[in-house]
């Protein structure tokens, strides 16, 4: 018993039944009364099964818009406009299929159109978690005023939401500022060096001479130079994503952590004009010849999506960096040894300043993970680490060192308090003990 994808309810079949029932009564035992119940039984759920089958097909979905970025935390509006294209003499309910982690399934009920009127339907989203969640399909769902039948009919395609890290206020970071062996150096010829050259696409009005035939051709799309403003360096962020370098589960694990402080520092920086890039498991994020604007799109895109790494992660991502031309470096580390982060030496380019966050992993976990160290002997995870941090801040590493505990910003201002020397002053998270 269907018609245009209506379907009876457990009422409507109960109605049904009771229906037929007293239709073979009646005719049995010749009783008029118990015919006509039997009757009016049938054909009432005929009729809902005919109305409501008619009415899921008088509204169609006009748009759909939502935020393209969407933070954790935060609440963000989804908007479905709809046209209706028939009267309907039943109930419509527009049903928005979401997952339970941006607040479950949204019912909107959509009052009686005129043919040719839009409606526009609003609902609040929220996630505590990042992530790439699916939203939709919108659904139109028809019933009549008894409850004895419903229709249903999917409008339109299912759309991606990124719900994006949370990002922290962070406080300001002056190159000259930066303590260690080369960061007067890097901050000098920062200065000096003529403005960096990027990639965009052409407006009108741009100058024909800083057409970039190279990028031209290989996109499709006529390219232009865009010169920067001096003294606003690239910055690469190197996150390090390996998944059995982290602890905990979930929003609370140091990955996650981590992934906000990059986030942060991200969006600290490119708000200061400065150019970043996302370097995890050995690839960047975006690209460099992206502009301005969708690459600040495309790295938090990247970092909503981003799902732990394999164990060689940060050995390739060090290579990779190793051919950067970045002059200011921001690495967040997850359990590193020595030998972890001894490679980062060498890959450090040449008067680069570079800034360090090295996670207490184990803090993260209900028990420690000792390794033994190469005499055999067990270390646990402080001093590794501790002895991670050294070799970072001997070679002129700015470092930082954070637990489950610690807010962003207090890590980041740690990273670059400095006393009246310009040196990094020392904090319980970064001072040295002995080896």
């Amino acid at each position: 018993m269907r018609y245009g994808g209506a379907r009876p309810t457990a009422r409507g079949w109960a109605f049904t039944a009771v229906g037929l029932v007293a239709l073979v009564g009646g005719l049995v035992f010749g009783q008029r009364d118990i015919l006509r119940i039997g009757v009016l039984l049938v054909v009432l759920v005929l009729v809902a099964v005919w109305s409501t089958g008619r009415a899921v097909r008088t509204l169609e979905l006009v748009s759909r818009s939502k935020d393209e970025l969407v933070e954790a935390g935060v609440s963000s509006s989804v908007r479905l406009s709809v046209l209706g294209r028939a009267r309907a003499g039943v109930r419509l309910v527009v049903e928005d299929v979401a997952p339970l982690a941006l607040g479950g399934t949204a019912r909107l009920p959509v009052p009686r159109l005129r043919e040719g009127e839009t409606l526009d339907l609003e609902y609040r989203v929220r996630s505590e978690v990042r992530g790439s969640y699916p939203l939709g399909p919108a659904t139109v769902v028809a019933g009549d005023v008894f409850g004895l039948v419903r229709a249903r009919r999917v409008l339109g395609d299912p759309v991606v939401v990124d719900v994006l890290p949370r990002v922290h206020p962070l406080t300001e970071l002056t190159l000259g500022e930066l303590g260690g062996a080369r960061g007067s150096s890097a901050s000098a010829s920062a200065a000096a060096a003529p403005d960096d050259v990027s990639i965009r696409e052409y407006r009108v009005g741009d100058d024909l001479r800083r057409v970039h035939w190279r990028s031209t051709a290989r996109r499709g799309a006529v390219m232009v130079r865009s010169d920067e403003h001096p003294g606003r360096p690239d910055v690469v962020v190197l996150l390090d994503t390996r998944e059995g370098a982290h602890r905990g589960r979930g929003a609370g694990s140091s990955l996650e952590w981590a992934i906000s402080a990059a986030a942060s520092a991200a969006s600290h920086l490119q708000r200061r004009r400065h150019r970043v890039r996302l370097l995890h498991d050995g690839t960047y994020d975006p690209p460099r010849e992206l502009d301005e604007t969708s690459s600040v799109r495309g790295l938090m895109r990247s970092l909503a999506r981003l799902r732990p790494g394999a164990p060689d992660g940060l050995g390739r991502s060090v290579t990779e960096l190793g051919r950067a031309e970045a002059t200011l470096l921001v690495a967040v580390l997850g359990d590193v040894d020595e030998d972890d982060v001894a490679p980062l030496l060498a890959a450090r380019p040449l008067g680069v300043p570079a800034l360090a966050v090295l996670l207490r992993t184990d803090d993260w976990a209900s028990a420690p993970a000792p390794r033994e160290s190469g005499e055999g002997a067990v270390e646990t995870g402080p001093a590794r680490l501790e002895r991670a941090r050294l070799v970072l801040a001997r070679a002129g590493w700015r470092t930082a060192v954070a637990g489950p505990g610690d807010a962003v910003p207090d890590v980041w201002a740690r990273l670059t308090r400095v006393d009246a020397r310009g040196h990094q002053s020392p904090t319980p998270s970064t001072r040295e003990v002995p080896s």
